[in-house]
């Protein structure tokens, strides 16, 4: 009877209006057709659930900001409130087109009294608009249509409050098949972001294809083939610019040459095609080969080639690794190593070798176990260029707290260095984000806490570099380790030692070599509820000599079944030997939380973080901490704190305390 009324009314209409109805209804019934349970019966829109929270918050705060020239000092109190939704329902069938919506509105209003500029009133809105809709997604071929709109305010480590309005719409096409299963997307995203404090303003204009092919011929192999296009425009904080287009195509096939996945062999091509405002091509092709053999032998070899052409200037790349590696009972593991690499540069060449020989030895002792292990590798270096400007792009490097971070090459301008985020589209600033300290002839980069780098963030690097002429040498180089762990490890003791040194030597004159050894003590402690340790470095450098103190202490212990307490602390003394006068830089890291129920629904949690670092030009001490009550009766939920903020960095103070309160109600 439904299909009559359907088909009759389809007949009635005129032109292309005919096949738009006529085409989802075909499929719905085509989606219908299998089953003869009236469940599944066509309907034209069907409510299945509806969920969310609506939220109320207050806050209140106080600022004071000095430093050598201004002080500041600011009060704010902000009430905000608004509802969130999230609704899902299907047309004509579950199996033809669920929708998601969701939906939030949390307009805020505030008022900031300062000293230094006039008092200000604002009202700001965070705003969220999403949509998700899939059509047939039990089918072999499916259709997802997304779009999303959110506009909202944040804090990096306290110290600065940043806006970010976000507009994301999409879809993606799946084609589910057991011959060549197929996935294909295309996204628009338009991002904008500001640093309220500081007014740094980015932006990004990104269009997104993306598709992806799978085939596996047999159960031993397995190929992927991936595509993408992307052409986005990003504006930094100096209102460059920059626009790229990026094709990259990949290819990837893994096969096991046998049953039992003994011999297995990996390829991996690429090519990767950037233009804009900084060209770049870069073509990848990798093998990998692993084979078990007999008498506990163990093979493996990888290939990498690379062919790159930038502006500043062209490379091709040829290495090869490869390991022979034995195992003897549990206990002793010994290996062969070899690396070759050739690199032949627009401006220079480079041939590197590495041989070397790997032993690892265990043995259970009473009430433990004892570890030693021994690596020797020869290196041969030959270089061969005029003297020249070097131009790194894209070097890659890890900025923390904790460590010296070196970059690679002496003799770098300071002007040349670019610090950009690791998808290249977001430039940190000097004296914001990171800073540049001399070291000798090596720069050295750290972070700043507040920046918009994170800690332990991977960062690109470009820089120019002043290269020497030819030159060549050999060097020997020698690590050691052991350890002992006794009692189920609740004692343990290590011990480090390397050294590198240099022979052979032929017109390094210029060259900056790093002869160095180390030595390395440390003993940990673990007993139930708490660890500690401590740890020596003495590392003698030709380049960046320095001896380094280490202390920790975590701590972690439930008291009954109401309260929680961790504490962690951790401190790094390092005395820097390479200026004729010593100079001291420390870390020291101190965290703690505290929790306590004090009912069934009802807790008090408490955070503090200290950090405390002294040097040349890293001078900071930063404290924040944060109480809070929360609870809960059926569905509402109630949050009451306080916070407090404390900075000294390089001779700028910022004291913060404020209170909040929230309230919740989900449904």
């Amino acid at each position: 009877m439904g299909e009559t009324t359907i088909t009759f009314y389809a007949e009635r209409m005129k032109g292309p209006g005919k096949y738009a109805l006529m085409l989802p209804i075909l499929l719905a019934l085509s989606i219908n057709a299998y089953s003869q349970n009236g469940n599944n019966a066509l309907y034209f829109w069907k409510f299945h659930a509806v969920s969310g929270e609506a939220r109320l918050n207050g806050l209140y705060r106080e600022q004071e900001r000095t430093g050598r020239d201004f002080n500041e000092y600011q009060k704010s109190a902000y009430l905000s409130g608004g509802l969130m939704l999230n609704a899902q329902s299907s047309i004509l069938h579950q199996n033809f087109l669920m929708l998601n919506l969701n939906a939030g509105y949390f307009p805020e209003t505030s008022r900031d009294n300062f000293i230094v500029v006039p008092d200000q009133s604002e009202v700001r809105t965070t705003k969220k608009l999403g949509f998700d809709a899939t059509f047939l997604k039990h089918k072999k071929i499916t259709l997802n249509v997304f779009g999303n709109y959110d506009e909202s305010y944040s804090s990096r480590e306290n110290l600065t409050d940043i806006k970010s309005v976000s507009k994301i719409a999409g879809a993606e096409l799946g084609y589910s098949n057991s011959y060549l299963p197929l996935s294909m997307k295309i996204q628009r995203r338009n991002w904008n972001e500001e640093e309220i404090k500081t007014g740094r303003k980015y932006s990004l204009d990104q269009k997104l294809f993306e598709a992806r092919l799978s085939r596996s011929f047999s159960k031993r192999d397995k190929s992927e083939l991936n595509f993408s296009h992307d052409e986005n425009v990003n504006v930094n904080q100096n209102l460059l610019r920059v626009a790229s287009t990026i094709d990259h195509i990949e290819f990837f096939n893994s096969l096991y040459l046998d049953s039992g996945h003994d011999y297995n062999l990996i390829t991996r091509v690429s090519d990767f095609i950037q233009s804009g405002n900084s060209d770049l091509n870069r073509f990848q092709a990798s093998e990998y080969l692993q084979f078990q053999l007999p008498l506990n032998l163990s093979l493996y070899s990888n290939y990498n080639f690379y062919n790159i052409t930038q502006q500043s200037g062209d490379l091709k790349q040829h290495s090869v690794n490869s390991s022979l590696s034995h195992k003897l009972y549990k206990s002793l593991q010994s290996a062969i190593n070899l690396d070759v690499n050739s690199i032949k540069h627009s401006v220079y060449k480079e041939f590197n070798t590495k041989a070397g020989i790997e032993l690892n030895y265990s043995k259970k002792i009473p009430t433990g176990q004892f570890m030693m292990s021994y690596r020797f590798d020869r290196y041969h270096q030959d270089y061969t260029s005029d003297p020249v400007e070097l131009n790194i792009t894209n070097e890659q490097y890890t900025l923390s707290d904790s460590k010296i971070v070196l970059l690679r090459l002496p003799d770098v301008h300071l002007s040349s260095v670019v610090v950009r985020d690791i998808t290249t589209t977001l430039t940190y600033q000097n004296g914001l984000d990171y800073i540049l300290i001399e070291r000798n002839r090596y720069i050295e980069i750290r972070r700043i806490p507040g920046g918009a780098i994170p800690d332990n963030g991977p960062v690109f690097i470009d820089y120019t570099a002043n290269q020497p002429g030819s030159y060549s040498y050999d060097a020997n180089a020698h690590v050691f380790t052991s350890g002992i762990y006794l009692l189920n490890s609740l004692l343990s003791l290590n011990y480090r030692f390397s050294t590198q040194d240099y022979l052979n030597l032929d017109r390094t004159e210029f060259v900056t070599l790093n002869y160095y050894t180390q030595h390395v003590f440390g003993f940990r402690l673990d007993f139930k509820f708490i660890n500690a340790g401590a740890e020596y470095e003495d590392y003698k450098s030709s380049i960046l000599p320095y001896r380094m103190l280490k202390y920790y202490v975590n701590f972690q212990k439930n008291l009954g079944s109401k309260a929680t307490v961790m504490l962690n602390w951790n401190m790094q003394d390092y005395k820097m030997l390479d200026e004729p006068v010593i100079k001291y830089q420390k870390y020291m890291d101190l965290t703690g939380r505290v929790t306590y129920s004090i009912f069934r629904q009802t807790s008090f949690n408490t955070d503090v973080m200290y950090r405390k670092q002294t040097g040349r030009g890293i001078e900071l001490n930063l404290l924040t901490a944060r109480s809070e009550i929360t609870s809960s009766v059926n569905r509402l939920y109630f949050s009451l704190g306080v916070e407090l903020y404390r900075r000294n960095y390089v001779g700028e103070r910022i004291n913060f305390k404020g209170c909040y309160a929230k309230i919740v109600r989900k449904f």
